[in-house]
């Protein structure tokens, strides 16, 4: 049995020695400044870039509630899912980093007579996001001003049906 083991030893030894002489006669790489130029020049992705990335929302829906300081009543703007190429660009708008981002309030200091604008967009992950916007208030940006205008303005589908008379009794 010894005798056994001895011989695979020498085997072992025998195969490890070739291979290691064939990695030792293959020439070395050399790096240069100029073949390490394009790699320091590469974006480091780092595991929270990657995690980063991947944590983009999707909204499915979006409500703005407009209101009037002094008035009574509110409108109600509702989209849940899209239909068309606009309802589809409110809820894009809705996804971006810039709107995630957003500060819950963007208010001036005197809302007398001023319209309010709550904004809530509900996303795939089961998450929402508020927003609330005054008229006129200084530093609003732009992604918030965008949502709201397109959902005031989204023109209603036309859900009219013409029946036949004496539908639905014959």
């Amino acid at each position: 049995m010894s005798k056994l083991l001895l011989s695979l030893a020498a085997v072992v030894v025998g195969v490890a020695g070739t291979a290691g002489a064939a990695i030792a006669t293959e020439p070395v790489p050399q790096v240069t400044a100029a073949s390490a130029a394009p790699a320091a020049a590469l974006p480091a992705v780092t595991p929270a870039a990657v995690v980063q990335k991947a944590k983009v929302k999707r909204a499915v829906a979006v409500v703005v509630v407009r209101t009037r300081s002094g008035q009574v009543g509110q409108s109600v703007f509702t989209l849940v899912g899209s239909s068309s190429k606009e309802e589809a660009d409110i809820l894009r708008l809705a996804s971006t980093p810039a709107f995630w981002s957003l500060r819950p309030k963007y208010a001036p200091a005197s809302t007398k007579g001023r319209y309010t604008y709550r904004v809530e967009a509900g996303y795939q992950d089961k998450t929402k996001k508020r927003v609330i916007v005054v008229e006129g208030a200084p530093g609003t940006p732009q992604v918030a001003l965008d949502v709201i205008q397109r959902m005031t303005n989204l023109s209603t589908p036309d859900v009219s049906v013409n029946f036949p008379p004496g539908f639905p009794f014959n």
